[in-house]
């Protein structure tokens, strides 16, 4: 199973600071460990790249997109909403629907990318873009 596309985030943010990863200015994502599941169970770690997942995304939701430059992809960005200091994110590329949870003080994403018959889970970091 290889993940063909989807927008997903993650880079650690040195600078810190409370709210700093809301939305409301652009972000870098990186992402670090996922884990690939077929419908039958079977589930394996592997990488962005193993996965076909962009290495950095950029996620501007006043743009309502996330975008990868080296992959020359883009998904728009459905459904924003903040919950308990949480950035939540919800989009569909192709066949596909993605999830995306970004802590606002620290940057941490979690995210999932789902499609018939298979699903990731994505963990990485974000940072805010000047």
């Amino acid at each position: 199973m290889a993940l063909a596309a989807a927008g997903l985030c993650l880079v650690p943010d040195p600078a810190g600071g409370a709210g700093k990863h809301d939305g409301s200015a652009p972000l870098l994502c990186v992402p670090i460990g996922v884990t690939e599941c077929g419908a039958e169970g079977e589930c394996k770690r592997g990488t962005a790249e193993s996965v076909n997942l962009p290495q950095f995304i950029r996620v501007d939701v006043k743009a309502m997109t996330t975008r990868s430059e080296e992959q020359k992809r883009e998904s728009p960005i459905k459904t924003v909403d903040h919950m308990n200091g949480k950035l939540i994110l919800q989009g569909t590329q192709g066949e596909r629907g993605w999830t995306m949870l970004i802590d606002e003080d620290s940057g941490r994403l979690s995210a999932t990318v789902t499609a018939e018959g298979e699903g990731f889970v994505v963990f990485g970091a974000c940072t805010v873009l000047p």
